[in-house]
């Protein structure tokens, strides 16, 4: 690798590191209910070796509210970094964000290696860097980013075996695969379809031998899973049941009527996720998963994704179609669940850099003068746009996508921590708020206060009467919050929550 190549890629790594973990407690401004579950069973494993239900080191993390359970990977990995690190918003996001960084590099060794050029590799490894959806979820506590690495060490591993064609390449993509199942629960439906990719790969070079390997190695580190499946015979129909996989498997008995009606429907799920104003102008719907300024992917790919389609269609090498069929069947998992949402629809994150590397590629391979300056600009204008991006990511989309991810219920229980300080004092929480135990419990571990985990009390209706002292936490939205602002039924105000737009959001009150 030459030295310049090897400079800037270097450089890159670094000023992704930056952006990528700088202020991980700040932006997004507050953890949303999943990250602080995701985070609460990680400490859990961190200092006990247990799950908040109390079992030892489990396959999946399954809890009340979600049958289906929490995706271990991400849990795991984050309980390995809180063996060293203070429990923080931070800190807990902290590894998700490393993984992000090592998406970037493992995208520029793939590029390096498909198209033979360290530059081709830097610039999709600057295409990953800067491509909105990506660092949107690398600073996030949330298990489908984990799946990303895994796709690309599966697609360095079909790269060399479509080079070399040697055995233990091909079990070693398979065997990759299979441990892409237990990074986050939409895999049990793409794993398996990327596996079919490569047992076709395999085919093609090696005959028959090749399925008989690629199931072995696939199977071999699935056998832990297996094994919870049949001690737990419970988790099929909740893994149905969460992914609402019953009303696809039903389509070829239900009427006629009502089947044409699910092929229409999945057709038009398909046909959203491919529109150009999700994919490149707008995003995701949700503000925990866009901007709603920025699609999925840079602007510049509207252009370069189509060109990238032509030319691997146009080489038509094996690995090239591999590439394709990656793109074409990313929204798989989520048409299935009957929703395009974000977390099943990340798996298209790799294939939509290397699709629009490949659209370069076309532009600039004997195209003229005009196409090279057409790719050139094309290109800067990726970290262009990102520049903006994250001008408004760090500013006007902190501000409004505050209630998204909770509202400031740091600041409240920040504030009734204090007060209660350690006289005992219960502290009533109203139900309007939603997930405030999970809250609760995390900002209690994360100022080392686990003894006042317990002091918390969830109310419907206000407590009548309350020993002196005690604590009741309530959103000025609800009723009986604004009953009590005057200082009326025994309580006095003590302090106001503001959201980071200046609008008051939640209130706490002291029993007098």
């Amino acid at each position: 690798m030459r030295r310049l190549p090897l400079l800037l890629i270097a450089a890159l790594t670094v000023a992704a590191a930056v952006l990528y973990t700088t202020r991980l407690g700040e932006v997004p401004a507050y953890l949303m209910h999943d990250e602080s579950q995701f985070a609460l069973q990680a400490i859990s494993i961190a200092s006990t070796a247990r799950d908040l239900s109390g079992r030892l080191l489990p396959i999946f993390f399954t809890e009340p509210e979600f049958p289906a359970g929490r995706d271990p990977a991400v849990i795991y990995l984050t309980a390995a970094m809180l063996t060293w690190l203070p429990v923080s918003e931070a800190s807990v996001r902290l590894p998700i964000a490393l993984v992000g960084i090592l998406n970037i590099i493992l995208v520029f060794l793939l590029a390096r290696r498909l198209f033979r050029s360290d530059w081709m590799g830097l610039m999709a490894a600057l295409f990953m860097a800067f491509t909105p959806a990506h660092f949107i979820r690398s600073r996030l506590i949330l298990s489908p980013q984990t799946s990303i690495p895994i796709i690309l060490i599966w697609l360095l591993c079909v790269a060399a075996f479509s080079e070399r064609s040697k055995t233990r390449q091909l079990a070693t993509a398979a065997s990759w695969l299979a441990l892409g199942a237990y990074t986050y629960l939409a895999c049990v439906v793409m794993m398996p379809i990327y596996w079919l990719f490569t047992v076709w790969l395999g085919r093609r070079a090696m005959g028959r031998r090749a399925v008989m390997v690629a199931a072995i190695a696939f199977a071999v580190p699935l056998i832990p899973m297996v094994s919870w499946y049949l001690t737990h015979p419970e988790r099929m129909s909740q893994v149905v049941g969460a992914y609402q996989l019953g009303n696809v498997a039903s389509i070829g008995s239900t009427p006629t009527g009502a089947g044409l009606a699910a092929v229409r429907k999945a057709i038009g799920l398909y046909w959203s996720f491919f529109t150009p104003e999700f994919l490149f102008v707008s995003g995701d719907a949700s503000l925990i998963n866009s901007t709603r300024m920025a699609g999925i992917f840079p602007l510049s790919f509207a252009i370069l994704v189509p060109l990238g389609v032509w030319q691997l269609l146009k080489t038509r090498y094996d690995i090239h179609i591999l590439i394709l069929g990656g793109l074409v069947t990313a929204p798989v998992a989520a048409i299935s669940s009957g929703a395009i949402e974000m977390n099943r629809i990340l798996f298209v994150l790799p294939f939509g850099v290397l699709v629009a590397a490949y659209g370069v590629e076309w532009l600039v391979v004997a195209r003229g003068r005009l196409q090279s300056v057409v790719a050139a600009l094309l290109v800067a204008a990726v970290p262009l746009q990102f520049i903006g991006f994250y001008q408004d990511y760090v500013s006007r989309y902190r501000v409004q996508s505050g209630v998204a991810f909770g509202g400031n219920t740091r600041e409240l229980f920040t504030a009734a921590m204090t007060r209660a300080g350690i006289d005992g004092q219960s502290v009533y929480v109203s139900q309007a708020i939603p997930y405030a135990d999970r809250y609760w419990r995390f900002y209690a571990l994360a100022q080392g206060r686990a003894d006042l985990i317990n002091r918390l009390h969830r109310y419907g209706d206000i407590p009548p009467t309350a020993p002196l002292g005690t604590l009741l936490a309530c959103p000025l939205t609800a009723p009986e919050c604004a009953e009590l602002l005057p200082g009326r039924l025994g309580w006095r105000p003590v302090h106001v929550v503001s959201e980071l737009d200046g609008t008051p959001s939640f209130a706490l009150f002291e029993a007098r």
